[in-house]
């Protein structure tokens, strides 16, 4: 499945304070797999860095 840039971001934003969120809960609230998360986490950090 595609998803917008816009909601990748929306979901990133909440992996980060203030919110802190877990993948875990993301992924139920989002109906977003965890691998799915994990990879769009370690692309952002891959960028940052």
């Amino acid at each position: 499945m595609q998803y917008s840039e816009e909601r990748k971001a929306s979901v990133l934003k909440k992996m980060i304070p203030p919110h802190n969120q877990s993948l875990a809960q993301l992924a139920v609230q989002e109906g977003i797999s965890e691998a799915t998360l994990y990879n769009w986490r370690k692309e952002v950090r891959s960028c940052v860095l």
